[in-house]
């Protein structure tokens, strides 16, 4: 992607990351910015990585656990 004719590299993409969390964004609203960012899908899979462990340990325990439960629901059918 260009902007100013500038090609906007994944460094570029990463300050933006940290300036959503820095900012509070909902990892949602994260998840969504680097789902459009014009990158490879293996430095988006790392950069949503990074942003996933930079949650706070109460948000990745939430995810974790609402995981679990809905595999536990799935297995009982």
């Amino acid at each position: 992607m260009s902007l100013d004719g500038r090609t906007v590299s994944l460094e570029d993409y990463h300050r933006a990351v940290c300036g959503q969390i820095e900012a509070g964004f909902t990892f949602g609203q994260v998840e969504d910015f680097i789902d459009a960012c014009w990158i490879a899908d293996e430095q988006k899979a790392a950069l949503w990585l990074w942003a996933w462990l930079q949650q706070p340990w109460e948000v990745l325990r939430t995810f974790a656990d609402s995981h679990l439960l809905s595999l536990v629901e799935a297995e009982s059918r």
